[in-house]
């Protein structure tokens, strides 16, 4: 009889958003979503988890595409700078909706 070590087990799991049947939101674009609400940058939100500026642009692109939604608006700076971007009233509700059913 084969036994099992309890103590080695550990339960996994991966939790996604779909929208209308396709993959929308899970932990690597909940994270970058997340990261642009505090930094208010995509370029160091996209370095904090690890991907390409140019990969976190095209996610949220095609979140915005599939929901028909702005989720981030970007604030462009004066002579003095100041760009910022920012999530959208969609956008907050996207991780509100991920953390409520992430549980």
């Amino acid at each position: 009889m084969f036994v099992i070590d309890k103590k080695k087990l550990i339960l996994k799991k991966k939790v996604w958003l779909e929208y209308d049947g396709l993959p929308l939101l899970g932990k690597g674009r909940y994270s970058l979503l997340k990261s642009i609400e505090t930094t208010k940058s995509l370029k160091k939100s996209a370095k904090s988890v690890g991907i390409c500026e140019r990969t976190a642009y095209n996610y949220i692109k095609n979140i915005e595409r599939r929901i028909k939604e702005k989720i981030v608006e970007s604030h462009i700076g004066g002579k003095a700078g100041g760009a910022y971007i920012a999530l959208t009233k969609t956008g907050q509700d996207l991780i509100k909706e991920f953390e409520r059913l992430k549980c």
